[in-house]
């Protein structure tokens, strides 16, 4: 998956969470971070049809951790 197309969905998913386009300032590590357990997930059991959800569940969990 292309990950500035991965990029934009992880901030819409942030968005879905109340934060503004300017809290969604991640480092480089936190981008990473978050695109590879993405990535995992999806390649784990080829669920590429549920990348959404997928998304939607990594970023409730970086959003809750932090």
């Amino acid at each position: 998956m292309d990950r500035s197309l991965l990029r934009k969905m992880i901030v819409k998913a942030l968005k879905d969470y109340l934060w503004e386009e300017e809290d969604c300032i991640l480092t480089d590590t936190e981008w990473n971070e978050l695109e590879e357990k993405i990535l995992g997930q999806m390649s784990e059991v080829d669920q590429k049809e549920a990348v959404y959800t997928i998304i939607q569940d990594v970023v409730y969990e970086f959003f809750t951790n932090k």
